[in-house]
């Protein structure tokens, strides 16, 4: 396939900011977890790991979409359209949805609401990147193989 070589490179950049974003949203349960007074726990450590998560997450997202990562997907396995164009239209309410989280003035974070809500956040992020890797695994895998 003409496309395969591009897609795998791509696909490489992908999967290596997938990493990236694993490691911060470990970082941002990791101070949901923490106990007694520690410096990298609590609701203010959340609040500055997610404006922290910001920059890399639209980097990434704008990464795919320059790239034409789901393009390249979809020429290579066509029946993966309509999962690509839902990945995509996901990628502006994921980066609203956290703004909306980062915009709460701290004492509105104390509630439970706010906890819950990151965590909403956190659990619908990590489904999408996994759909994300998934798509990019079969497409690699699809007619032809991966390159070797």
């Amino acid at each position: 396939m003409a496309h395969a070589p591009s897609l795998t490179r791509t696909s490489r950049v992908v999967v290596e900011e997938h990493r990236l974003l694993r490691g911060l949203l470990a970082e941002i349960e990791a101070a949901f977890k923490g106990k007694g007074l520690r410096l990298d726990t609590g609701l203010d450590v959340v609040a500055v790991r997610l404006d922290t998560l910001r920059g890399p997450l639209w980097a990434h997202f704008d990464e795919e979409e320059r790239a034409g990562l789901f393009e390249e997907i979809e020429e290579h396995t066509p029946e993966s359209g309509p999962a690509c164009a839902r990945l995509r239209r996901e990628h502006k309410g994921l980066l609203v949805r956290l703004d909306a989280l980062r915009e709460v003035p701290p004492e509105g974070r104390r509630g439970p609401k706010w906890s819950r809500e990151v965590r909403a956040f956190l659990d619908e992020l990590s489904e999408h990147e996994s759909q994300e890797v998934d798509l990019l695994m079969r497409s690699l895998e699809g007619p032809g193989g991966a390159p070797d």
